[in-house]
């Protein structure tokens, strides 16, 4: 007689090192591919463009963006596994915005008192913040399906993640069409939009990721 455990296990085969690869290949990259057309079919690409790539502002609010999102992708696949703590990748998307964040307000303190307005609010406050969001939501709908997919046991700050990545690359994306230039902007608009979706991730974690 077989013992019924023996038969559970005869048959398996080590599970193969890449499959967070290819889920993200899966869902991430064509949400990111929609997220950019969102912004260039709807939005639309900001009409000094071709200029643009020369202005080191258009650089530095891309870079940063890119920057935090690469840090909380790190902390999203680290978080994807059972024993997965998120720390570093973590440590590096805080450090980012919190540089970004104090230079914006240098950069603020040292305007011109008529000039501090516009400094923090440019012409586009009250749409940059929805339009991030927008940009993001395909972005974290991707990264909830590639965690669902795994095995997270830390779900709130895994959500926390997902959001956190999904924010700023729908900020990236949206940087294309933006044509904001004040560092004081990136810091409080960027950076507020990506931190709402990132909380939304950590409140929702718990429900759409559990086992």
């Amino acid at each position: 007689m077989t013992n019924p455990i023996d038969d559970l296990v005869n048959d398996l085969e080590p599970v193969s090192p890449r499959p967070l690869r290819h889920l993200a290949l899966r869902w991430i990259l064509p949400a990111l591919t929609i997220s950019t057309l969102f912004v260039v079919l709807w939005i639309g690409v900001r009409p000094d463009m071709p200029g643009a790539l020369t202005l080191p502002s258009f650089w530095v609010k891309l870079a940063a963006m890119v920057a935090i999102a690469a840090g909380a992708a790190l902390s999203l696949f680290a978080l994807s596994r059972p024993d997965g703590t998120g720390g570093r990748g973590l440590v590096v998307s805080m450090l980012v915005a919190g540089l970004v964040l104090a230079a914006g307000l240098i950069v603020l303190a040292i305007a011109p008192s008529d000039l501090r307005t516009e400094t923090l609010l440019g012409h586009s406050w009250n749409r940059c913040v929805p339009r991030v969001i927008a940009a993001a939501l395909p972005v974290f709908a991707a990264s909830i399906l590639v965690l669902r997919a795994m095995a997270p046991t830390r779900l709130r700050l895994a959500g926390f993640a997902a959001g956190l990545f999904a924010g700023a690359a729908g900020a990236a994306v949206y940087s294309l069409s933006c044509t904001e230039t004040s560092l004081t902007f990136l810091a409080v608009w960027y950076q507020g939009a990506v931190l709402i979706v990132a909380l939304l991730g950590a409140l929702m974690g718990p429900r759409l990721l559990r086992w």
